[in-house]
């Protein structure tokens, strides 16, 4: 005798596949179906083995979050770093250029009176 997970289909949209349930939605369905298989004496290694598995992705999933995360940061502190780095130079520059656009100008005329002469 096959068991049939009771679906919710109401003749609007398709019947979804397993892969579009979470997977606490799958582990929560398959403890359903070990109850009742459990209950009707039928073998139960297969649930076991897809409940075992599920445990084992939600692990890998949740190790690929946190390695995700942990780049993120790693990324977001080279652009602030590179950020401060950028403007570090930026300023330096406008510094340097300045210091020789000063350093270029002449005095004029007016700034330096000539000097009297004693007769």
């Amino acid at each position: 005798m096959t068991l049939q997970l009771p679906t919710q289909n109401n003749g609007t949209h398709p019947q979804k596949s397993t892969d579009s349930f979470t997977i606490p939605q799958q582990k929560e369905r398959l403890e359903n179906l070990l109850y009742q298989k459990v209950q009707q004496g039928e073998d139960i290694s297969p649930c076991i083995e897809a409940l075992y598995y599920l445990a084992s992705k939600q692990t890998t999933q949740d190790q690929l979050q946190v390695m995700w995360a942990e780049v993120i940061k790693e990324r977001s502190a080279f652009n602030s770093l590179q950020r401060v780095i950028i403007t570090a130079f930026a300023i330096l520059g406008m510094i340097a250029f300045f210091n020789g656009a000063f350093r270029s100008v002449k005095p004029s005329a007016a700034a330096n009176p000539p000097a009297v002469q004693a007769h």
